[in-house]
């Protein structure tokens, strides 16, 4: 999942690119001389000036104000994706916690069967070949 979310932060960052270089190319002012100083300045947005109501541009407030307006947005579904992907692992691992602390408590509580024997005496043929183990 990481993976296929780092794919696309690289894929908006080069989309991104490819429209700042284009953003650039269409905003250069020409001949300075024949500017009317109290008209304000209209940036022209790539993708839409095909259309004819915006052929002229949007003014610089619009600009940055949809620019940050659409920063804000992008972050907060970028977020809202990392918090639902937390919450599921923390989901998953509770779970597992519950089955693990199930499963300790069932080991806690079963009965010890006091049929078992322990015997500690070896017999001959053990404790000679001990001894010629420990000699070798």
């Amino acid at each position: 999942m990481k993976l296929l979310k780092y794919f696309l932060f690289v894929s908006i960052l080069i989309v991104s690119l490819f429209f700042f270089v284009e953003l650039d190319s269409m905003n250069v002012i020409g001949d300075v001389s024949n500017l009317d100083p109290n008209s304000s300045i209209k940036i022209q947005i790539p993708f839409l000036v095909e259309n004819p109501n915006f052929e002229e541009g949007f003014e610089v407030w619009v600009v940055l104000l949809g620019t940050l307006s659409l920063g804000v947005f992008v972050g907060f579904i970028m977020a809202l994706f990392q918090i639902i992907s937390q919450k599921s692992d923390l989901i998953k691992t509770r779970s597992k916690l519950k089955r693990v602390q199930l499963e300790l408590d069932t080991l806690r509580n079963q009965a010890i069967d006091d049929d078992i024997e322990i015997i500690d005496i070896l017999d001959d043929e053990s404790n000679n070949q001990l001894d010629e183990f420990e000699i070798k």
